[in-house]
């Protein structure tokens, strides 16, 4: 259905409430959201965004300390090393990297409903546009029209990318900031 709908925006068939083309640059989208949506319209998503953001980077930096923490036991462990004396900097690249990916794996997994519920009420004006003055689901309304219509997998679709996408670029964070907080910090 989505395919349907995302071609007939393409077409101009959809009805949709502001012609894409006319917007020039992040000033043009701001002015036509604001008259389409009013001033509301600038913060649609932000509760998703808030709980994702929020939850999501709690679970990734707590993650990464995490795994980390378990790499510098078992290193502890192998060197007959105290553990308690020893940090980040006595890690190398593979396991910052693989604490990196477990920390993208969590932040995606923890709350992705959350981010899957903001996209949707995002794009409902224009891939369902609603009647003439009815008004907007909340975050949890959409939440629950989402669940009744496709259950939890409704809530975590395209996730599995989402996570695949995550694994590497987290990796690359967590062991480039690592890296130059072990050379510079």
């Amino acid at each position: 259905m989505l395919v349907a709908e995302t071609q007939a925006i393409a077409a101009g068939t959809a009805g949709t409430p502001r012609s894409f083309a006319t917007m020039q640059g992040p000033f043009g989208v701001l002015a036509t959201t604001y008259r389409a949506t009013g001033f509301r319209g600038l913060w649609l998503g932000q509760t998703g965004t808030f709980i994702r953001e929020t939850g999501g980077a709690a679970a990734w930096f707590a993650t990464n300390e995490f795994v980390s923490r378990m790499f510098i036991t078992r290193r502890a462990a192998l060197s007959g090393r105290d553990a308690s004396t020893m940090s980040k900097r006595d890690l190398g690249a593979v396991e910052l990297g693989l604490a990196g990916a477990a920390a993208g794996v969590a932040y995606n997994l923890a709350l992705f409903p959350a981010d899957s519920i903001k996209s949707t009420m995002q794009t409902e004006d224009e891939l369902r546009p609603a009647s003439a003055g009815a008004p907007r689901r909340t975050f949890m309304g959409t939440a629950r029209a989402m669940y009744r219509a496709g259950g939890i997998r409704a809530l975590y679709a395209g996730c599995g990318i989402t996570v695949a996408r995550a694994i590497p670029s987290s990796a690359m964070i967590f062991l480039i900031y690592d890296g130059l907080t072990s050379h510079f910090g």
